[in-house]
């Protein structure tokens, strides 16, 4: 029986060619995006599995909100005290802490300096994940005080080839340390690994006194310790669970755990929940957040394959048009069949085999171009995809799953459809129509649909992109250095730097800044218009910038001045009438209603405290242009510029007519500053660059679906118009007949075809809509959501699907009547 299938299925497809090359390029096509999607997803699921206790490893989570208006959800950094009260809580509960020392950490041996990526963690941190040590005894290493231990890239960095175990390192230009061990690649997937979104990426393991001792040195005499504070935190807590407690029962404890052990003042002045996240969750938390900044509410993975599904939904969908409207040029081969005594289920089980049979062909050709784009894959993505996806028999079992179902997807209604043919009314003509009648221009709509849908997300990623672009660089026409400072880190003198970089011949102008533009690092405030605890509140960002930071960024001064030691502007301090003042952008005035920059002159905000008390007012001195340094706002629309002096990032504008000098003398500046510390720097644009990056790549994923939706929905277009067109031969030479030109003719056909693609767009509108509304509203500053990218969507679509069958229309509405009815 099976070869008498594979018998009729081979000569079914010699006998139509194009057909099944058009089912087999479209499914190839739909299964390929599928399986990419795939890999991702079980990239992320296999996550951790290689350390034994994965499975009962979790990661404390904090939520926290000040009244109604300031709300922090699921923040993976949480208080440094809460490994140890929580294993004190929770007796048998194991707490360790992976703490990430601030900024690219300085590090020197010798007469060699670097920057490494540098976490703190507690001595039983290995334990929990053992680490791949090349030197080195990991059951000590980090036990011992003022340990390291390096990756094999930092160690190289640092001594070359020279072996780096018991060489002493230079932390943070103070801090004394011994290397204790050296250790390989992370295996991958891992919250640990080398994935840009790997939330614990490091260069360095240090003992958790490195860090206390790099704070110490950094920390003012009085200032409250980082451990008197549980509201957020920059700890990464994790807990492993014993066999005998449940997950379940340490988060119904945990509220209780916070009444216990968080001080009563920080209650009373905000609320704070604790949760727990699976590790092994832990990546696909921070590519989530990193891509939809927490505010999209569905996670990335989630996203990706359900894109991947819709395209081969598609193509199943495709499949089954063309199979349906071919199938009418083959009832009368089933009429014969089943006049010599086959049943329906026969008849549908050999037409499934033939589906089968495609989607082999096709599911072969989708893994062999998979296989090849999987270098490609993983260099864009930073994913080891191989090691998970192409060792063991699970995959190539999923594989089998997919071929089975997408060969029901799409070969069970043509199948069902011919398998109900009646034999006389088969053997009465070799031509009919199968199916429910509207059913062919259903399954055109719904190909549509989803390429319509495809097509609005390209177009509305696309312009946020170029917003993000064309905002985010500004119009400086001289190149802008950023150099990361951190004086308490490096021992550079902030107001030292400056005046040296001044002196520099190709330097136009020298600031500072809190951070790297463009970072997710901004910070928050609450602003009311009135002092009234009452009164509401509203989310500004707060950008702290040194002098002539507007001068350096060539932002426009629309109104007042900015800040200036000239007129009596200090670093803000108890005596300091600047702690007072505040420049604000154009968003700031028209949120609060304050009319024209020049109005907004010497009007005031109020910062309130969340005791319910207020603060003194704050004067609006300058407002300034709208520049966005930042991508995302938090909830955030405007922006508040503080002045600050000695901050961690110093910006420095240079000529373009000699950059190669500018950038000689920024370094030789740096070394006789810091002799003992590598410079941090990278220009303005890169630092775009790199944070645009995954917003580029959001939309690259989007155009290369959309565009696969459209070849697989065009290709299918063109088989069923040829047997459309076929079918209706008769009917144009009776209109032709009865006088109807050959333009009528086209217009009719056409009309035929665009008529459920103008519907499909009509029904995927609305969804877009509601997508795209919530894609944007992650960003400081959307782009305006017109009716541009729905009337994109429906002139891609319909210019689609005219072309696609736009030749065969016009020479179908050429024909002479005499060559149609001739034998009538």
């Amino acid at each position: 029986m099976l070869r008498h299938h594979l018998t009729l299925g081979l000569r079914n497809a010699r006998r139509a060619p194009l057909a099944t090359a058009v089912n087999v390029l479209t499914l190839a096509i739909g299964l390929a995006c599928f399986l990419t999607a795939y890999s991702f997803v079980a990239f992320l699921d296999r996550a951790e599995a290689h350390f034994p206790a994965a499975g009962r490893t979790y990661v404390l989570t904090e939520s926290f909100a000040f009244g109604n208006d300031f709300v922090r959800s699921n923040l993976t950094s949480t208080p440094e005290p809460a490994a140890e009260a929580l294993e004190a809580f929770f007796p048998g509960v194991n707490g360790t802490r992976a703490i990430p020392i601030a900024g690219a950490t300085s590090v020197a041996s010798g007469g060699n300096a670097t920057r490494l990526t540098a976490v703190a963690v507690d001595a039983d941190f290995l334990d929990v994940f053992p680490l791949p040590f090349a030197t080195g005894d990991a059951a000590t290493a980090l036990r011992s005080p003022r340990s390291a231990v390096l990756t094999r890239e930092a160690a190289a960095r640092l001594f070359g080839a020279d072996d780096a175990l018991g060489r002493p390192l230079t932390i943070a230009n103070g801090v004394e340390a011994t290397v204790v061990g050296i250790v390989a690649a992370v295996p991958e997937p891992s919250h640990l690994g080398r994935s840009a979104s790997a939330p614990v990426r490091f260069d360095m393991l240090v003992s958790v006194d490195v860090n206390d001792a790099i704070r110490a040195a950094l920390t003012p005499t009085g200032a409250p310790r980082q451990n008197d504070n549980w509201v957020g935190g920059n700890a990464i807590t994790y807990l492993v669970l014993p066999d005998r407690l449940r997950v379940a029962d340490i988060a119904r404890a945990l509220p209780d755990f916070v009444t216990s052990r968080v001080p009563a003042s920080q209650r009373e002045s905000s609320s704070i929940a604790f949760g727990l996240l699976p590790v092994r969750d832990l990546l696909r938390a921070s590519i989530d957040d990193e891509l939809f900044s927490g505010d999209f509410g569905v996670s990335a993975s989630s996203v990706l394959l359900a894109l991947g599904a819709l395209v081969l939904a598609v193509a199943c969908v495709n499949y089954a048009n063309l199979a349906t409207a071919r199938a009418a040029r083959r009832v009368r081969e089933v009429g014969v069949r089943k006049a010599i005594g086959a049943g329906p289920r026969q008849i549908g089980v050999q037409h499934l085999f033939e589906a089968a049979l495609l989607t082999g062909v096709a599911l072969l050709a989708a893994f062999a171009v998979f296989r090849a784009a999987l270098p490609l894959l993983e260099t864009a993505s930073g994913m080891d995809l191989s090691a998970v996806l192409l060792g063991g028999a699970g995959f190539y079992g999923f594989l089998a799953a997919l071929a089975a179902v997408a060969t029901v997807a799409a070969g069970a209604y043509p199948a069902l459809v011919l398998a109900r043919v009646e034999p006389i009314a088969a053997l009465r003509s070799s031509l009919a129509q199968l199916g429910a009648k509207r059913l062919a221009g259903v399954l055109v709509g719904a190909q549509f649909a989803a390429a319509s849908l495809l097509v609005i997300a390209v177009t509305v990623t696309w312009l946020q992109n170029e917003k993000l672009v064309r905002t985010g660089l500004g119009a400086v026409a001289d190149p802008i250095v950023l150099i990361e400072t951190e004086s308490r880190m490096t021992k550079v003198d902030g107001a030292a730097l400056r005046a040296e970089l001044g002196r520099l011949p190709q330097v136009k102008g020298v600031t500072q800044a809190s951070n790297l533009p463009w970072t997710r690092l901004v910070a928050i405030s609450l602003v009311a218009a009135s002092p009234e605890a009452a009164a509401e509140r509203t989310r500004v960002l707060v950008k702290t910038v040194g002098f002539d930071f507007f001068e350096v960024l060539g932002i426009e001064v629309l109104a007042g001045r900015v800040y200036s030691a000239a007129l009596g502007d200090a670093e803000p301090g108890p005596a300091s009438a600047s702690a007072h003042r505040a420049v604000v952008d154009r968003a700031f005035v028209e949120q609060f209603g304050l009319g024209s920059p020049a109005e907004a002159i010497g009007r005031e905000f109020y910062q309130p405290g969340f005791g319910g008390t207020a603060s003194s007012p704050t004067t609006i001195i300058g407002v300034v242009e709208n520049r966005r340094l930042t991508f995302r706002g938090a909830g955030a629309e405007a922006v508040v510029y503080g002045l600050y002096d000695n901050l961690d990032f110093t910006y420095v504008r240079v000529s373009r007519d000699d950059l190669t000098g500018a950038l000689a003398g920024i370094d030789g500046v740096w070394k006789r500053l810091a002799p003992n510390v590598a410079i941090s720097r990278r220009f303005f644009d890169e630092a775009f660059d790199q944070a645009y990056e995954r917003f580029a790549r959001l939309n690259q994923v989007f155009r290369a679906l959309s565009l696969m939706a459209l070849a697989i929905s065009t290709a299918g277009l063109v088989g069923i118009a040829s047997l459309v067109v076929g079918r209706r031969r008769r009917e144009i030479g009776v209109r032709k007949t009865f006088g109807a030109s050959t333009a009528q003719i086209t217009a009719l056909l056409l009309n035929a075809f665009g008529r459920p693609v103008v519907v499909a767009n009509a029904i995927a509108w609305p969804i877009a809509y509601f997508a795209a509304r919530a894609y944007l509203r992650a960003f400081l500053d959307p782009v305006a959501l017109g009716p541009a990218p729905f009337a994109l969507a429906l002139c891609v679509t319909l210019g689609v699907a005219w072309l696609a069958v736009g030749a065969q229309t016009v020479r179908a509405a050429r024909l002479k009547p005499a060559d149609v009815l001739r034998s009538e």
